[in-house]
């Protein structure tokens, strides 16, 4: 027997939307991010054509560099530090 809540399509719709919804937050305010106030510049060279990975690579590069000098604090949870 079907439960009321999915009874319906516009029911079965609706909860499904919901659920995707609440995944869909739930993982937007866990990932985690960096600091605000540091923004690494790649001052790598990088051909044109270079691809989504190479790009990435330089970016994380020269994050880490920035890390281990102390410019740059590590990764945190996105909510770290609010007042409720």
């Amino acid at each position: 027997m079907m439960s009321r809540l999915l009874s319906t399509p516009r029911r079965r719709f609706t909860a499904v939307l919901t659920v995707i919804a609440a995944v869909a937050f739930g993982s937007w305010a866990l990932w985690p991010v960096r600091d605000p106030s540091c923004v690494v510049i790649a001052g790598a060279y990088l051909p044109m054509d270079a691809t989504e990975a190479e790009i990435d690579a330089a970016v994380q590069r020269d994050f880490d560099r920035a890390l281990a000098d102390g410019a740059c604090g590590p990764q945190r949870a996105r909510f770290h530090g609010w007042k409720w």
